[in-house]
């Protein structure tokens, strides 16, 4: 919100003084006040123009490691154009008077980020009640917009804007070394799949990265996807969020349930279960008690519902892994007269929700059937059903493949080897390993071979 609007009745929040104090630490003690300050603060938390131009010199100074005195600063100003619109070199020495100690400026820096937030509250209510009068947008997406406003909001919007390498170049490199020293160690905020071969080949899940896990109907993808929420959520005491459009919530569970206690999923369901078998389910149901799995069964749900109900699952809880199943039953909430256009739009979608919580998506996708046509039904990246730009926004793309799901049902085993191939992995290598399904626990085990590197 711009200096000098019309305040109308009521004045809006902005304190000068803190925004003065905060501006001439910086210049009195850049390298103790600027590692405090420059974290929280980005230019337009200041609300008076002259502030926020001080405060990108300042920044711009320190980045090229040049000492951000009132001199310095003068001077790159005058370079700018934008000295005398700051009130000139008097003024600089004016701030730098507002402040003779550094070791309260904690309490300043609030002060200029708490104003900076209600000025947002105050900005965004107006953008909301602007978007009340948008008759022309579909309602679903004006209220999607409107909680991304709020949501923003309620993190503070203290997300730096841009980094220099130098400020985190060397906590980077010594987490470098210390993976150099430890191979076996994934990098600090991945999310392990629960499987050795899967992990080897990607490093885990990754924050902000969407996993399209594809293949055939009924060849394991909702099985392989629940492995590892069930891996991470019991194993790791992370956080799942389940989005499922195909199953209702009582099957999950049984699902989770019998791949937890390695019991039979049909005898389970049809009530023929040995009685010897429900200690087993006693402990799986213990040991899920214990964890975190939020499960969404509406069917056919809208894009815009799966990311407003993950970010009130993000706020009240704090996801560490979103799953979707699966992309293609998802409704747009747009329409057009191409599948295509739609499925574009909620693949886009739901990159930009794992962005936006900055957690691993998991989205299974179906298969088109000219992967049955062919002689070799291996999958490949053209084979992702209705959209290539699936392709283009998946950060990996993982493809399930059973041989014996092409074989002769009459001759089906009750373990098949299962090919896992990464056919994309935008960050590493591209490669395949086996993991074995086991039909009646409907969940992949791990032979705990290597994984083969392939070229694609």
């Amino acid at each position: 919100m711009a200096e000098g609007i019309d305040e109308g009745i009521r004045p809006i929040p902005r304190n000068k003084e803190a925004e003065q104090v905060v501006l001439g630490s910086a210049m009195l003690e850049p390298q103790e006040a600027l590692p405090r300050i420059a974290p929280r603060l980005r230019p337009d938390h200041f609300y008076f123009k002259a502030h926020q131009e001080v405060y990108k010199g300042i920044l711009r100074l320190y980045e090229k490691a040049d000492a951000p005195d009132t001199l310095a600063v003068a001077n790159y100003l005058e370079e700018q154009g934008k000295l005398d619109q700051v009130g000139g070199r008097s003024y600089l020495t004016e701030l730098l008077s507002r402040v003779t100690t550094v070791a309260a400026l904690d309490h300043y820096v609030d002060i200029v980020e708490v104003k900076a937030v209600r000025r947002g509250l105050i900005d965004g209510g107006a953008r909301i009640a602007e978007l009340g009068y948008q008759e022309d947008m579909e309602l679903e997406q004006a209220l999607d917009r409107a909680e991304e406003l709020i949501y923003k909001l309620s993190r503070r919007g203290t997300a730096q804007e841009y980094w220099s390498l130098r400020d985190f170049l060397q906590d980077h490199v010594d987490r470098l070394e210390e993976l150099h020293k430890d191979p076996e160690r994934r990098p600090a905020r991945s999310l392990s799949t629960g499987f050795a071969e899967f992990d080897a080949l990607t490093s885990g899940l990754h924050p902000s990265n969407l996993v399209v896990l594809a293949g055939r109907p009924g060849t394991g993808k909702t099985s392989l996807a629940l492995d590892i929420a069930r891996n991470a959520a019991l194993r790791q005491k992370k956080n799942v969020g389940f989005f499922s459009m195909e199953m209702p919530k009582e099957q999950i569970l049984e699902r989770i349930l019998c791949a937890e206690a390695r019991v039979d999923l049909h005898k389970l369901r049809a009530g023929y279960l040995p009685a010897a078998k429900w200690g087993q389910i006693a402990e799986a149901a213990g040991h899920i008690n214990d964890a975190l799995v939020l499960v969404d069964d509406t069917p056919a749900a809208a894009v815009l519902a799966i990311r407003s109900k993950a970010r009130r699952m993000n706020s009240e809880h704090g996801l560490d892994l979103i799953v979707v199943d699966y992309l293609q039953l998802i409704d747009a909430g747009v329409r057009t007269d191409i599948r295509e256009q739609e499925i574009s739009y909620i693949s886009r979608s739901l990159k930009g929700l794992a962005r936006e919580l900055d957690v691993p998506v998991i989205a299974c996708s179906q298969l088109n059937r000219a992967v049955e046509r062919r002689e070799t039904k291996r999958p490949q990246l053209s084979d992702l059903r209705e959209s290539g730009a699936i392709e283009q926004d998946a950060d990996m793309v993982v493809f399930i493949y059973r041989p014996d799901y092409y074989e002769d049902p009459a001759q089906s085993v009750q373990v098949a080897d299962t090919e896992i191939i990464v056919a994309k992995h935008r960050n590493g290598p591209l490669g395949k390993f086996i993991l074995r399904f086991v039909k009646q626990y409907a969940s992949f085990s791990s032979p705990s071979r290597q994984p083969e590197e392939v070229p694609f």
